[in-house]
């Protein structure tokens, strides 16, 4: 099930590709010439709590992870452009937690069996309810320019094979998609998450997730959608391969880089 180049996160979230030679490319502890471990955490505030009580949590979540060396990447996106799937209960904001396995598998046993990670759970749990799914994620390629970036754009879209269609055969035409990209395109990563533990009633099979650096990238994006033909790549995909439920858009902030 898991293609051998899709995409991560973070992959997405910053970073180079593995290059034609082979060489593996590290960024923000992750390899991605190949899967790493993406948490995926749909979150809203439990009433009378703030976002600012969310966020002082989350700080020290990270300082946690950083003693005890376990730390994630991890972005937050909110709603620019969406709409829920009608299987989704609604959530105010989304975590992205990206790990090698190894030290995704550490750090929720630490989570669970030290005391400070045990108050921290306590306190998170009692700010907002979260709703936490573990998947893989590939790197397709990420450009070097949104690596330092603390800010970007991020679509997904959930998509699920056609009839007859094997992974073998998307996985084809993700290497064709690839392959004629331009140098001059406003995507800056792409990356495919596919369902892993907790998304037993996910929307598709695996989804899509493209990086720009801004929404005037966005917008260069749907310019050439809307003007240069961009529709008829969307419309011979989801003809051949695949159906999918269209993009939401966030905005995304990254609030940690391991080993900054």
């Amino acid at each position: 099930m898991f293609l051998k180049y899709l995409i991560s996160a973070f992959l997405l979230f910053s970073g180079s590709v593995v290059a034609d030679d082979q060489v593996t490319k590290r960024v923000a502890g992750l390899d991605l010439s190949q899967g790493n471990s993406l948490q995926m955490q749909l979150c809203s505030l439990k009433p009378g709590k703030k976002m600012k009580d969310y966020k002082a949590n989350f700080d020290a979540y990270v300082d946690w992870s950083k003693k005890q060396g376990v730390e994630t990447f991890a972005l937050r996106l909110t709603p620019m452009y969406h709409s829920q799937p009608n299987n989704q209960s609604g959530y105010e904001w989304i975590e992205l937690l990206a790990a090698p396995f190894e030290v995704s598998g550490e750090a929720w046993d630490k989570w669970q069996t030290t005391k400070e990670g045990q108050a921290l759970n306590e306190d998170w749990q009692s700010i907002a309810d979260c709703s936490v799914s573990l998947n893989p994620i590939f790197t397709l390629f990420a450009d070097e320019t949104i690596t330092a970036k603390d800010t970007r754009i991020i679509t997904m879209d959930w998509c699920s094979r056609l009839p007859g269609v094997s992974y073998d055969h998307l996985q084809e035409k993700h290497d064709g998609m690839l392959a004629n990209r331009s140098p001059d395109s406003p995507v800056k990563a792409w990356s495919i998450m596919y369902t892993g533990l907790g998304m037993r009633n996910a929307p598709g099979e695996y989804m899509h997730m493209l990086s720009f650096s801004d929404n005037a990238g966005l917008n260069a994006y749907m310019n050439n959608y809307a003007n240069n033909e961009g529709w008829r790549q969307r419309e011979s995909y989801q003809t051949s391969y695949a159906t999918c439920t269209g993009q939401n858009v966030y905005f995304a902030e990254v609030l940690n880089r391991p080993g900054a």
